[in-house]
């Protein structure tokens, strides 16, 4: 290659550089996977998204990089990245970390680098009984963004099997139980917590047990709201009973990053996805607020109306236990397995008390 020819070369080489460095960087979601500038922000977040139970409808994804975009006006830039549970881990173990995660049941794994919240900055509340899940030693690590709950749902023609629930008396006994059972989820105890006992019990991952419970005759599903918006959305007639005692279905926010310059910008966006303005979107996705008013059908609904998505009177903050953030999966298998011996009336063990936050 000539003298002039290396020159261009050169040239060539340094403006690329200069774009990948300083213009563009790899934006991916739920959905996309794209080349987006980035050179006019002051600083570029990234979070992972972590699924790690079946809740609402859409991506919870997508809706976080929507709710974000607002933090462009201030320069910043986040980046959200679906994860599983199984993907995060080997990030973390490839030295990969991003600045703040959202997630759920299983992923004690990134816990342990989460830095500390000023729950009482980010949030203007008095009631932080919500942010129990995420308190470890009289300290804050995760902020809830979005519950849900569990359910006893009946077609109609079955209402009978809980009219006792439906009525606020009765007996509490569930004769055939399908039970919605998802890998890091706890939805026996929320069984046991409500006061309920069920005789003859089956487990199907959450999809396969609500189509198990559509093909059964006389049979109730212990399910999530995702089942009241696959019942819905089929037009079938049922009815549902929120089981109040405990719920882990909760999507949490942490700040892991590495970097104390965009400490303050990760405060901010989690304060961002606790505003009102992001809270009242959450219906949505057929999700319930985390703060505010959480209770009934007060959380936006799926096709932007302002009726808002019935949840059948569900009201987190009426239970009575959440599961810690900290709970590793280890300890959620196991809780499982002593769970699935026990038809609800049983004394928990320490092992699964251990792993309880009260929210009392």
């Amino acid at each position: 290659m000539n003298f002039f020819g290396r020159i261009a070369a050169f040239v060539v080489c340094a403006a690329a550089t200069f774009f990948v460095i300083f213009c563009a960087y790899p934006k991916t979601t739920g959905k996309t996977s794209d080349i987006i500038a980035t050179g006019k922000y002051k600083a570029v977040l990234t979070l992972w998204h972590v699924d790690s139970f079946e809740g609402g409808v859409g991506s919870r994804a997508d809706f976080l990089s929507s709710a974000l975009l607002k933090m462009r006006n201030d320069g910043v830039i986040v980046l959200v990245k679906s994860q599983t549970v199984e993907s995060m881990r080997s990030a973390i173990s490839n030295g990969e970390l991003p600045d703040l995660v959202s997630l759920g049941g299983g992923c004690a794994d990134i816990m342990k680098f989460a830095r500390e919240l000023p729950v009482d900055k980010l949030y203007g509340g008095t009631n932080l009984k919500g942010f129990a899940g995420g308190e470890k030693g009289g300290k804050y690590y995760a902020a809830p963004w979005c519950f849900g709950g569990y359910y006893l749902i009946v077609k109609s023609e079955d209402n009978r099997l809980i009219e006792g629930f439906l009525q606020g008396n009765g007996e509490k006994n569930v004769k055939k139980l399908v039970v919605s059972q998802g890998e890091n989820t706890l939805p026996m105890l929320a069984l046991k917590t409500a006061g309920v006992t069920a005789t003859d019990v089956a487990y199907y991952p959450p999809y396969d047990a609500y189509v198990n419970f559509l093909g059964q005759s006389e049979a109730v599903l212990l399910g999530t709201q995702r089942d009241l918006r696959r019942l819905e959305k089929r037009g079938a007639a049922f009815s549902a009973v929120a089981l109040e005692g405990f719920s882990d279905i909760v999507q949490y926010v942490a700040v892991t990053t590495k970097a104390d310059e965009k400490y303050a910008y990760c405060l901010n966006a989690v304060k961002l996805l606790l505003d009102e303005t992001v809270q009242a979107k959450l219906g949505k996705i057929g999700m319930m607020r985390a703060v505010g008013n959480t209770s009934g059908n007060t959380s936006g609904s799926l096709d932007g109306n302002e009726a808002g998505v019935d949840f059948y009177g569900y009201d987190f903050l009426k239970n009575e236990y959440t599961a810690s953030v900290f709970l590793s999966e280890e300890l959620i298998r196991s809780a499982q397995s002593e769970l699935k011996g026990k038809n609800g009336g049983e004394k928990l063990s320490e092992n699964v008390k251990n792993g309880l936050k009260n929210l009392k």
